[in-house]
């Protein structure tokens, strides 16, 4: 297969595209909302497309079922995966954060969260910290957290999932007397940081979005190209839900990045999707190795 322009180059992007990341984001973007199963030999097609080796392709492959995200069915001599409902799990959360609708009204109240771990089971408690920026948390001191939406129920579930149920409670708690929300804020989170992310995913996709709307418009945009752009794109953007917490429109500085960077990812995905999705099923159906 001959690779696409974008491909022959260094596709766009501001994060290293790793084998492991990459397939989760084609399962999530494509496979998972298609079809739901995928052979082998497509994946490591799609992987050469994207600059991937058979070779660290089929080894991620592999290290993504032995952890149960992915399953295998065998048909003959060729091998099917689809997301495991661990995985399942997993993408569907991650779809809510990427393209849920931010800026809902605030109604003023915090999602308290306290849990005190044994040293003895620190490693549970690592695995529950790394957790808690994904579910929108920010620290505020030893063992506290905030977020500002109402995370009680993702929390459970990560307790459960962690084993750290008996050692974690959730309020929900309202800044009072000389405590300023906006302070909790600063404390919690550097904005400026995240701000700083988003302006760099503008910079690098805005132009290309100008350009490819032209090559649209004229019905002259590859849709190899697409893919490749839509993949970068889409894995560029799905690291934001780690670092964002998802603050409500109160409690962003004015002109907020994140909402410019939101608008540009939505349109510009828009654009990519038809041909993005033609040549992943010309690659889903058309190969015949694995």
């Amino acid at each position: 297969m001959q690779l696409p322009k974008s491909a022959r180059l260094t596709p766009p992007g501001l994060a290293r595209l790793r084998p492991r990341s990459m397939l989760f984001t084609l399962f999530g973007d494509y496979v998972y909302p298609e079809s739901g199963e995928i052979r082998l030999g497509a994946l490591v097609t799609l992987g050469k497309v994207l600059g991937m080796s058979e070779t660290a392709v089929r080894s991620a492959v592999a290290r993504l079922a032995r952890e149960r995200w992915i399953r295998a069915r065998r048909r003959g001599r060729r091998s099917f995966y689809r997301l495991s409902p661990a995985g399942r799990a997993l993408i569907e959360e991650g779809t809510r954060r990427i393209y849920r609708a931010n800026g809902r009204t605030w109604n003023q109240r915090w999602c308290l969260l306290t849990y005190s771990i044994p040293e003895s089971k620190r490693a549970l408690r690592d695995r529950m910290r790394k957790q808690l920026a994904w579910l929108g948390f920010g620290a505020l001191g030893s063992g506290i957290y905030l977020a500002a939406r109402d995370r009680s129920d993702d929390v459970r579930r990560l307790a459960r999932r962690v084993g750290t149920v008996n050692f974690a409670r959730t309020f929900l708690a309202k800044g009072v007397g000389n405590t300023r929300d906006a302070q909790l804020v600063n404390q919690c989170w550097d904005l400026q940081a995240i701000g700083r992310a988003y302006e760099a995913f503008i910079r690098t996709y805005d132009p290309r979005f100008a350009k490819d709307k032209m090559l649209h418009r004229r019905g002259k945009l590859d849709d190899a190209d697409a893919f490749v752009v839509r993949f970068m794109l889409t894995h560029d953007f799905r690291r934001f839900p780690f670092i964002d917490p998802d603050l409500p429109d109160q409690l962003l500085p004015a002109n907020w990045a994140g909402k410019r960077a939101r608008k540009l990812f939505a349109r510009y995905h828009t654009l990519l999707t038809e041909g993005a999705l033609r040549f992943f099923e010309s690659c889903a159906w058309a190969s015949s190795s694995g």
